[in-house]
């Protein structure tokens, strides 16, 4: 509990905020449950007013802390890729061979199905300024930055063979989107099975020559 002797004054309450009723939610709490939404239903689906009831708060509360959409969606998706990459770097900067480790990045990240990366960003554009879009291409190049980094790694100790190690990390990246194919993942592919398949159709490309 917070000791109350001697504190300042209280700033004076936000103009705008909502009415107290209850426990308000937390920034957080609004952006894990509106990146959700976003990533399974795109942007035009999702409204502040969807988010709201998903929250279980008045619009006004997701008011209080994101002025419109565009700027929810921006802060949801860094937060998301922000997410992506600090679990990434944890795997791939962890033990193991290159070829364990980019199993289990496309094992955690094939078990979250959700709608295509740049299906959403094509269809959010329209909504978007230009330093909301540069921000958030600039959250999805830092998790490219981390991959190719750790291609390199690889590289240079002569683990695989000497590629592009940029171009390395959008084909990994690219090639784990199948996970939303019902053609390809289904009853009689698992994920599991799939994401072995991935890594060992990319690394039969890797591998040095003998």
């Amino acid at each position: 509990m917070e000791d109350t002797h001697l504190q300042p004054t209280p700033p004076k309450r936000r103009p705008g905020r909502p009415k107290a009723t209850g426990t308000p939610p937390t920034m957080g709490q609004i952006l894990r449950t509106a990146s959700q939404l976003f990533m399974e239903q795109g942007f035009e689906k999702v409204s502040l007013e969807s988010v709201a009831q998903a929250c279980g708060v008045t619009k006004a509360s997701v008011y209080y802390y994101f002025s419109n959409k565009s700027v929810l969606f921006t802060e949801c998706l860094l937060f998301v890729l922000k997410i992506a990459h600090d679990q990434t770097a944890l795997i791939v900067n962890g033990p193991g061979t290159l070829r364990e480790r980019l199993l289990e990045v496309a094992r955690k990240h094939m078990r979250n199905a959700h709608i295509d990366f740049e299906s959403m960003m094509r269809e959010a554009s329209l909504g978007l300024d230009e330093e909301q879009i540069d921000r958030i291409r600039d959250g999805e190049q830092a998790l490219h930055r981390l991959l190719a980094s750790v291609f390199q790694r690889a590289m240079d100790e002569g683990e695989i063979r000497h590629r592009d190690p940029m171009l390395l990390s959008h084909v990994f990246t690219a090639m784990m989107t199948v996970r939303n194919r019902k053609e390809i993942v289904n009853d009689l592919q698992t994920l599991e099975q799939t994401s072995s398949e991935i890594v060992q159709l990319l690394w039969d490309g890797l591998t040095p020559h003998k």
